[in-house]
């Protein structure tokens, strides 16, 4: 198991945590079990954060294996906020590190308060099903790992509670207080209140809402590949599907379809929006043969009774015009409804 420790209070109980279950079963911890962690270079602090993190994991005789990544020049060169950016480099990090010390899983320490401001985040930003279900306890990682999270029923203030308890250490991203990010602005203003004018127990319902709404996206998800199998048919240039079938499929289906074919066809869905899914929709409704969309990376077209899916490599992406202003996360809107 490798063990994604930034230093800061969540993840550091989460690796004591584990070596007490090893210790236990009368192991050695550093037989089982690796850190991992990514100095994200986002404050003055992170240097020293990724010496403390070094520290514990050799106090408690466990490999430690650590790098440093240029967050905010991934977020530049890709366009992307730099939560997301963050985020991403950490499974970039995450992979290379279980692929080097052998380990199978990577445990992170997102706790139920993590995983209500991720709702209401997604919320704010008009998610769907799959982007309100937020971090479930376990997936697998194309990078080749299962990513779990041992901690997502466990409110934060019972982990500060229990560290402060056992008397462990930890050093706080001091990046965690900026207001500079969203998420901290939720954390810091936006629960309490809720919290405090709503519902006491508001954090708890939200992490209850997203269960609920993975349950559902997960019978939907799996309908949609049924779908997507019986229908789309692949051509060298990319992937077919019969318009009238589509057309004829609930939108809570066909969406959904089509997103695996653009999935199939680009390999990520980077860039993508929620608008430019429902021009496709409307597209393949249309049936006006030799119509055409541009979207990044692919060309859809009417042929004949079928809609045509073409990745377009190399062109920079024809500027899309949907009606309100282009949506800055857009990606994230297509992959997981966020």
């Amino acid at each position: 198991m490798l063990v994604g420790v930034s230093g800061g209070v969540d993840s550091t109980v989460l690796l004591r945590l584990f070596v007490e279950f090893v210790e236990r079963r009368r192991a050695r911890p550093g037989a089982v079990l690796a850190v991992g962690h990514l100095d994200h270079r986002l404050d003055a602090d992170s240097a020293a954060r990724a010496e403390f993190v070094r520290g514990e994991a050799a106090s408690l005789g466990i490999p430690c294996l650590a790098a440093a990544a240029d967050v905010r020049e991934r977020s530049r060169r890709e366009r992307r906020s730099l939560e997301e950016a963050a985020r991403l480099e950490r499974l970039d990090f995450f992979g290379r590190a279980a692929a080097g010390s052998g380990c199978s899983a990577v445990a992170v320490g997102h706790t139920r308060s993590d995983q209500a401001e991720t709702v209401l985040l997604r919320l704010v930003r008009g998610s769907g099903g799959p982007g309100l279900g937020a971090m479930p306890l376990a997936r697998p990682d194309d990078r080749g790992f299962l990513l779990i999270r041992p901690l997502l029923r466990v409110s934060r203030t019972m982990v500060e509670a229990l560290a402060e308890a056992r008397g462990w250490p930890f050093q706080e991203d001091a990046s965690n207080r900026s207001p500079e990010f969203a998420r901290n602005r939720v954390r810091r203003e936006v629960l309490p209140h809720l919290a405090a004018s709503l519902n006491p127990r508001a954090e708890a319902a939200l992490a209850r809402a997203a269960d609920l709404l993975r349950d559902d996206e997960d019978l939907l998800g799996e309908l949609a590949r049924g779908q997507f199998s019986r229908l789309a048919r692949l051509r060298e240039t990319g992937v077919q599907l019969p318009r009238e079938a589509l057309s004829a499929l609930p939108p809570a289906l066909s969406g959904r379809v089509l997103r695996l074919a653009l999935l199939k066809v680009r390999g990520d869905l980077l860039r993508l929006t929620r608008r430019h899914l429902a021009a496709l929709g409307r597209l393949a409704a249309s049936g006006r043969g030799g119509a055409a969309l541009d979207l990044p990376g692919i060309r859809a077209r009417c042929e004949g009774g079928n809609l045509l899916l073409e990745a377009v490599a190399g062109k920079p992406a024809t500027p899309f015009r949907g009606g309100e202003g282009n949506h800055r996360a857009g990606a994230r809107v297509i992959r997981s409804g966020g």
